[in-house]
């Protein structure tokens, strides 16, 4: 059986996952969908699949067995649900939505329409990542008591706006330290500027997270600099624990030029493939959920919107999540 793949949306990030959508085995892109016409059809042409000239009429047609959802975020809520609703899987590009709350309803419709509803949270499906976290659930490592994430990426310094590292680059750092270590209790987080044109974005961010066991999570985000070392700490993920050490890393393959941010390093690349193997033969071919849920993603929601509390007042927060998820 073919799992053909429908795209909502057209622009720079469905290039990627189109590449990656195209090495997996038993996966078809089967068509896409652009709110500009003009995009999607160039699109399709080098892709070689169909044009849809509405939403509707991509969510009809039998031949779409899963949507990518890769649109604006005010619009992921609405185009996920109808997708759902349409009775198609949805592979969810982030930031997921714009509020907690809208990841809320998420879940309900998911629960409801028995569809899979997968985030697509990148960095913890590549194997590294998931071998660090077996051996982490089969006691090899000991119990957890620190977790590093590190990133540091020079971005075009007039790419910045307020917020844009918060939510496009921290939510992957929340994101793998709940898939390690669990919900944090409380959370500190400290931010400047010191490249971006806009001097009211923050291009560096450091979110320091405490647990109950006494585990502690740095979490570091950087669009001002390259780290230029021998080992850079380009994309770097580090998990201490009582009886042992696991690191991940990128930078292991390089290639250029640089045309935007990271599509220099095999890492960032491979991700997609990552999550595309992951999505059609585990989620959509077998049943299986997600490693990234939408509850993990609503937590992430939760301590992202901490961590801004946190800047703004100065002071260390405590995490508050609706137990009713």
């Amino acid at each position: 059986m073919t799992v053909g793949i429908g795209f909502l949306g057209t622009g720079r990030v469905a290039e990627k996952h189109a590449t990656a959508l195209a090495q997996v085995r038993g996966a078809k892109l089967a068509g896409a969908w652009n709110r500009t016409a003009g995009k999607a059809a160039d699109f399709c042409g080098r892709h070689g699949c169909r044009q849809y000239e509405t939403v509707e009429a991509l969510l009809a047609d039998t031949a779409i067995d899963a949507v990518v959802v890769l649109t604006n975020t005010a619009s992921h809520l609405s185009l996920a649900k109808r997708a759902m609703e349409a009775g198609k899987h949805v592979l969810l590009e982030k930031p997921l939505c714009e509020t907690a709350d809208e990841i809320a309803e998420l879940i309900r419709i998911s629960k409801t329409t028995g569809r899979i509803c997968m985030p697509s949270h990148n960095y913890i499906y590549a194997e590294q990542m998931r071998r660090i976290h077996a051996h982490l659930k089969a006691g090899h490592l000991g119990t957890p008591v620190s977790f590093w994430a590190m990133f540091n990426n020079r971005h075009d310094a007039d790419c910045g706006t307020p917020d844009l590292v918060m939510r496009e680059l921290m939510v992957h750092h929340a994101y793998a330290m709940l898939y390690y270590l669990g919900r944090p209790e409380a959370v500190v987080a400290t931010a400047t500027n010191v490249h971006f044109t806009d001097k009211a974005a923050h291009d560096q961010i450091m979110i320091s997270a405490t647990f109950a066991n006494g585990a502690i999570a740095n979490l570091w985000g950087s669009f001002s600099v390259d780290d230029r070392s021998r080992e850079p700490w380009s994309v770097s993920f580090r998990l201490f624990g009582t009886e042992g050490t696991a690191t991940a890393s990128w930078d292991q393959i390089k290639f250029g030029p640089e045309p935007e941010p990271l599509w220099d390093d095999a890492g960032y690349l491979d991700s997609f493939l990552h999550v595309y193997r992951f999505f059609v033969e585990d989620c959509v071919g077998l049943g299986a959920p997600p490693l990234s849920r939408l509850e993990d993603a609503y937590d992430a929601a939760i301590i992202l919107r901490t961590a801004r509390q946190s800047l703004s007042e100065g002071r260390r927060m405590d995490v508050r999540y609706d137990g009713s998820l």
